[in-house]
């Protein structure tokens, strides 16, 4: 049976609510008890744009409907241990839901919320109970403001006695809750759930210098830069590191793109900082892609070779402790802070508008469509002279100009109309995944060569370790073989009619 639920505006709501039931109904019963929880989510919010929050008790994890408030799956713990992967979830339905929504991202703590219950039995004059009314308060640790909830219980049976409750909260005006107390308590303490994202979306004016343009992403990637550090530092999943290099190298990319836009000083200054972030973090970030294909690999081999690429990865997470320590020192120096300082400068300066540079005051609209046609001529060029004989080093850099456009349409898509820049971006990001998957193909099998060298096969285990690296290697070539021969249709419907026509109207 449906049961209805109604925020309260304040808390002397209650006491005027009880007595007006009570006015109503033969004898009120009331029960209290109180309970507590953490709400956890990723870092990006995944479970919330999913619909769901994870609430994690002493005994078990839950999973609740962000609109309803009702659970939606639930895992009980058979030992304190704290969960924060989705496979560290014992086998079970939630593992297998879980799984594709939060991938390889960690379950963090939002807050501790403390929940008084109190429930009132609604008797009639045969002391039956006909309708149970709730009353809630959530209260999150270290935040101001409490939400008070209610919900009335129907009872099979007396449909009327419910209906006859409903009406009393409806003629003291209570507003129905559309949402989870939960998420209303995080919303009300100054949680934003569902706002962060890695990605560029800022609204540029055509018109506006293209100094300031610039000016006004590089803060949007810095903001990034920042949101990310913390988990870097703490180690809490890969994707901290991933946002944290993606917008490094957006930025980059960025300021190789508009070379004179802004003083060549500045320009030569911002890139070479940004460089040595790029760098000082590059290592780590192999090893954590290499370490999440550890499922996929393990599965490309027979059995009898599974324990060598056990051994592998073991070596691998071994690496990446040392390569993990070193990323920290380096953040912890006093040139990282130096960098950092340089960056947010730069973003908190007054607006461009009167700059020095040869193209800064140039309307970003008109420089806009210049870069991006030029980079989309190059692609053409060189995409269209790949044959079936091209050296595998032409798609890699075809790739790299790839990437440089997707930077590029991204930064300015507010500048043209966003239906013809979806489908721009579509087709070009089917194209980057064949050569971003034919370059990961490719980066894996000479990482395995070369680790191959290294292995001198003196005992039966490290003989097992060269079997298995030799089984993967077999197995990568095929792929990669297989995405290779898949290139020349993937850029053919990149290159069709429609979609030169396309980029000719919008930025020729």
């Amino acid at each position: 049976m449906t049961e209805h639920r109604y925020i309260l505006p304040e808390p002397n709501a209650r006491d005027a609510l009880v007595k007006n039931l009570a006015d109503r109904f033969a004898r009120i019963r009331e029960t209290s008890s109180a309970d507590s929880f953490e709400v956890m989510d990723t870092f990006d919010w995944r479970l919330f744009k999913t619909g769901w929050l994870m609430l994690r008790s002493a005994d078990a994890y839950r999973t609740i409907d962000i609109h309803t408030g009702q659970s939606v799956d639930t895992q009980a713990l058979k030992s304190g241990k704290r969960i924060a992967f989705a496979w560290d979830f014992p086998e079970s339905d939630m593992a297998a839901a879980l799984g594709p929504v939060i991938e390889m991202r960690a379950l963090i703590p939002l807050g501790t919320v403390a929940c008084q219950h109190v429930q009132h039995e609604l008797l009639n004059r045969e002391e039956k109970i006909v309708a149970r009314l709730v009353l809630e308060t959530y209260r999150l640790d270290a935040g101001e403001h409490a939400v008070e909830h209610c919900r009335i219980l129907p009872v099979r049976g007396y449909a009327k006695a419910a209906k006859l409750a409903v009406a009393c909260l409806q003629k003291m005006g209570l507003e129905p809750a559309r949402q989870s107390p939960v998420l209303t308590l995080l919303e009300k303490n100054g949680f934003s759930p569902g706002t962060y994202s890695s990605k560029v979306d800022i609204d540029l004016q055509p018109d506006i210098p293209a100094a300031e343009a610039v000016r006004r992403i590089m803060e949007q990637l810095v903001t990034v830069i920042h949101q990310n550090l913390p988990g870097v530092r703490e180690d809490v999943d890969s994707e901290f590191l991933h946002d944290f290099r993606v917008s490094v190298r957006r930025a980059r990319s960025l300021l190789g793109q508009t070379k004179g836009v802004l003083d060549q000083e500045t320009t030569a200054d911002l890139a070479a900082r940004l460089k040595d972030m790029g760098d000082s973090t590059g290592n780590l970030r192999d090893l954590d892609v290499y370490l999440l294909k550890k499922t996929e690999y393990t599965g490309m081999v027979a059995d009898v070779l599974k324990p060598g690429v056990a051994q592998l990865f073991s070596a691998l997470a071994r690496k990446r402790r040392y390569a993990k320590d070193r990323m920290i020192k380096r953040m912890a120096t006093d040139a990282f802070a130096a960098d950092m300082e340089v960056l947010d400068a730069f973003v908190r300066s007054d607006r461009l508008a009167e700059s020095e540079a040869p193209a800064g005051n140039r309307p970003i609209g008109e420089m806009a469509r210049a870069v991006i046609h030029k980079r989309y001529c190059r692609i053409v060029k060189k995409g269209r002279k790949i044959t079936a004989a091209t050296p595998d080093e032409e798609l890699h850099r075809l790739r790299i100009d790839c990437k440089k456009l997707r930077y590029l349409l991204e930064f300015f898509n507010s500048l043209f109309p966003k239906d013809q820049m979806k489908i721009l971006i579509k087709q070009l990001k089917q194209l980057q995944e064949n050569l971003g998957d034919f370059n990961d193909l490719s980066v894996q099998q000479e990482f395995l060569v070369d680790y191959l060298q290294g292995i001198t096969p003196k005992s039966p285990r490290k003989i097992l370790l060269a079997a298995a690296i030799g089984g993967l290697i077999t197995r990568l070539g095929i792929e990669h073989q297989r995405v290779r021969s898949q290139f020349l249709s993937v850029f053919a419907r990149f290159d069709d009619v429609e979609n030169r026509n396309r980029f000719q109207t919008l930025f020729a």
